[in-house]
């Protein structure tokens, strides 16, 4: 049934984004634009590389697809290792009476469920508020802070804890968790974005303005020096797109594995301290793109 599901989401998505003609187009780019399906298919994977060379020079592009990998490595986390971990603490637990193996399977299913619930409520909570810090101006990206900050506290804390028991600070390290995972996924969009539709270096910049444009010249000594105009890259959305999505899926396979290898052989608590070593790498990416962001905004004015 998922197949089939995503064979007619294709087809819809084939017909429905169809790639529309430039009307101020001229004859000339119409002639020089790749017809064939093997042209377009080898300018493509031209921009791959591009893309890449991108993420490693660019602040925005690159922090943006590192939250992608942390952001996805954080909803394996909630969603695999939670139950596990839980199992495991009734399986340590010698207050735990074990020996009915259905009746203590369903005791742990149902907590693993209410803090995997718990975890995703609260990420649903926080979801428009994260959506809504990237939108004003700032100079550090308030959002990517608190998120990784969530992260190693929640992650951490939740390796600490007995959660054979619901305790109220085992719901707050997992409502810390939500708000990571909903945090990084908003930032790591929001990065992206930005990075396509204008190329102004850290988040929060105005609109330049031209000075041309400007009828009275007294105001022109009021404004900000700035360049005019600014480079984007919409022709390399597509491409931008998958590598973003490659960034998740890389972190997907990576935890999924390297963190049950460490289940095995450290123990249950090894993938959350690997998950807060995650967040913490992007904490310090943060935090130097915050100051990039800040000696920036100090030459502008």
């Amino acid at each position: 049934m998922a197949g089939f599901t995503a064979i007619i989401v294709a087809i819809v998505c084939h017909l429905g984004l169809r790639e529309k003609r430039d009307a101020t187009a001229t004859s000339n780019e119409t002639l020089t634009k790749p017809t064939s399906f093997w042209q377009r298919w080898l300018t493509s994977m031209s921009s791959i590389p591009e893309v890449f060379k991108f993420g490693l020079s660019d602040p925005s592009l690159g922090l943006g697809l590192l939250a992608s990998f942390v952001a996805r490595s954080s909803s394996v986390g909630i969603s695999l290792f939670i139950p596990l971990f839980v199992n495991a603490s009734f399986c340590d637990n010698p207050a735990q009476d074990v020996g009915d193996v259905k009746e203590h399977c369903r005791k742990a299913y149902v907590i693993a469920a209410q803090l995997s619930g718990v975890s995703q409520l609260f990420a649903l909570a926080f979801a428009p508020i994260f959506g809504y810090l990237p939108c004003r101006r700032q100079r550090i990206n308030i959002t990517l802070t608190l998120a990784t900050l969530s992260g190693v506290g929640g992650y951490v804390g939740f390796a600490k804890l007995n959660s054979s028991t619901i305790t109220p600070i085992l719901l707050l390290t997992v409502a810390l968790l939500g708000i990571s995972q909903i945090g990084t996924i908003v930032a790591s969009l929001s990065l992206v974005s930005h990075f396509v539709l204008d190329n102004r270096g850290p988040v929060g910049r105005k609109p330049a303005v031209d000075h041309n444009s400007v009828e009275n010249p007294e105001e022109i000594a009021l404004l900000p020096k700035r360049p005019a105009t600014f480079e984007t890259h919409e022709h390399l959305k597509g491409t931008i797109a998958g590598i973003y999505s490659f960034a998740g899926s890389v972190a997907i396979l990576v935890l999924t594995k390297v963190g049950g290898v460490l289940f095995d052989h450290l123990g249950p608590q090894a993938p959350f301290y690997l998950l807060a070593l995650f967040n913490s790498a992007l904490f310090l990416a943060t935090c130097g793109y915050n100051a990039l962001d800040c000696r920036i905004s100090r030459k502008l004015k």
